[in-house]
């Protein structure tokens, strides 16, 4: 399904990755706003959320269609 969230209860900024159920990064959010009420949302089919420090995508180079491997996530 879509994924929806808000920053309100977040007191540092955020980069908000979305990943599908095989793993793909389907959207980023980069330095996404402490305390803010606005909604954020997947855009599309996400089975899950990453948040990481603001900037650690950008760092990193992560980008939409990356892939991220974790046990936990089904892969289909």
């Amino acid at each position: 399904r879509v994924l929806r969230m808000w920053m309100a209860n977040t007191y540092l900024p955020l980069d908000i990755l979305f990943i599908a159920s095989d793993g793909r990064i389907v959207h980023i959010v980069e330095n996404a706003i402490p305390l803010s009420r606005t909604t954020i949302s997947s855009r599309r089919r996400a089975r899950a959320v990453l948040e990481l420090n603001a900037g650690t995508a950008s760092r990193l180079n992560i980008n939409v269609g990356d892939r991220v491997i974790y046990k936990g996530l089904r892969m289909h």
